[in-house]
């Protein structure tokens, strides 16, 4: 969490979110001017597998793990460690155009960071289900 007096609440509050393992799952910003988060961060339910799940498609590559664990945890980390390396470059530039934008008009502001934080949030959903597709092929189908 941080919280930054010296900006606008809306842009000065950030809830870095993971899902299920911190070990796997990136962190993404929601700010506290979001006006939505996600869908594939709000769909969840443990009783039913959902295809749209953030969380189960970071749960299902957190299992497979356990097959070759410092194989997958390489796997995970060659594509969760540059994105968030963009993502955190790129937040003192985005951060500085939703000031921009708030001073003129803050509800424009807000839905730019919603939709920053919505694009990240689809992103992550997206690459962990090509993680898992690539991780059955790659340890699960009959392979060492």
């Amino acid at each position: 969490m941080q919280l930054r007096s010296w900006l606008p609440d809306a842009i000065g509050g950030v809830y870095w979110v993971y899902l299920d393992n911190p070990y796997f799952s990136p962190y993404v910003p929601i700010y506290a001017g979001n006006l939505s988060v996600a869908e594939s961060y709000n769909i969840y339910n443990p009783e039913n597998y959902d295809e749209r799940s953030a969380r189960w498609a970071i749960d299902f590559v957190d299992n497979l793990a356990n097959l070759r664990f410092s194989d997958i945890a390489a796997d995970v980390q060659a594509v969760r460690d540059p994105f968030e390396a963009e993502m955190f470059g790129e937040q003192a530039k985005l951060e500085e155009e939703a000031l921009a934008m708030f001073r003129k008009d803050p509800n424009s502001a807000r839905k730019f960071l919603t939709s920053y934080s919505d694009k990240k949030m689809i992103r992550v959903t997206e690459m962990f289900l090509e993680l898992r597709d690539q991780i059955i092929t790659r340890y699960t189908n009959n392979r060492e």
